[in-house]
């Protein structure tokens, strides 16, 4: 069996999350910056820029958190107990984060639907 260190194992229980801080931080920045130069008047795809911009990340980030959410769904095997192996909670604790970050995506990358960037 292989074994990871604590900041590994960690990491990967949080990667969710982290997904999630990365995308909070990429919508944001795509809006100051999209507003602060005046580029919300430019199209992307037939959408406006920061529109086009967000749901891009939004997508990403979606994708990634659900490779993560599949990933703590179908890895290792069964563990027999919580109690006898810890790999079940880190599994069970992986997968609930996943589903956390993926509803705190959604929601933030909402609002490039229902309001201007720069409105």
């Amino acid at each position: 069996m292989e074994r990871h260190g604590f900041p590994a194992t960690f990491a990967g229980m949080m990667s969710a999350f982290l997904i999630w801080v990365v995308h909070f931080l990429a919508i944001y920045g795509i809006n100051g910056l999209v507003c602060a130069r005046g580029l919300d008047a430019l199209d992307l795809f037939g959408l406006p820029l920061p529109v086009a911009l967000v749901l891009g990340a939004t997508a990403a980030a979606l994708l990634l958190a659900g490779a993560v959410l599949m990933g703590a769904l179908w890895s290792g095997g069964p563990a027999p107990r919580a109690s006898d192996d810890p790999r079940r909670f880190i599994r069970w604790f992986t997968a609930t984060a996943a589903v956390a970050a993926l509803v705190a995506i959604l929601w933030n990358g909402l609002p490039a639907l229902q309001v201007p960037a720069c409105g």
